[in-house]
């Protein structure tokens, strides 16, 4: 494979002192709210699907990354509760994967796992691939950054969480 060819990759984890349910309950079932919270380059989102975060749950966004303004209609492409969930680009190829597993010595945090993925990079981003990769695998060390704060300050209770299953 050419090197222009490899996917660029920005991979960054972290542990939050909050179980596994929590955390996915954060990201996936409360994604249109607290999105723009934990990525503030989001500055509108736009919920194409109706119901909960499944697969095939639709969105638009619109970002100002580096000065840099975006449009990208994007979707669930796979999701299970409460480990996982891939969001992948439909109108830009993109693919952004949040995984959590158990930690602790009773399994009482969450360690998440992000990775956002080009994989195929476009010609035109090609001379830029060094920068790009700089800025991707920023954005995934800020993305867990800042996940890690909001949902460790949250203080929700976790009723919502009983009776769901892994």
């Amino acid at each position: 494979m050419v090197f222009g060819n490899q996917p660029i990759v920005g991979e960054a984890t972290t542990r939050i002192h909050r179980p596994v349910e929590s955390v996915f309950h954060f990201i996936a079932d409360r994604f249109a709210e607290n999105y723009p919270r934990w990525s503030p380059e989001v500055l509108e989102l736009k919920v194409l699907s109706a119901g909960e975060l499944d697969c095939d749950w639709f969105a638009r966004q619109t970002r100002l990354d580096h000065g840099h303004k975006t449009t990208s209609t994007f979707r669930v492409a796979d999701i299970r509760r409460p480990t996982r969930i891939v969001f992948s680009g439909v109108s830009a190829e993109f693919v952004c994967t949040y995984a959590l597993d158990r930690v602790g010595e009773r399994e009482e945090h969450a360690r998440l796992r992000f990775r956002f993925e080009f994989p195929r990079p476009e010609l035109r981003m090609r001379p830029f691939r060094k920068l790009i990769q700089t800025s991707v695998q920023e954005g995934a060390e800020r993305t867990v950054h800042n996940l890690k704060g909001l949902v460790e300050q949250a203080d929700e209770p976790l009723e919502h969480l009983r009776g769901q299953s892994q």
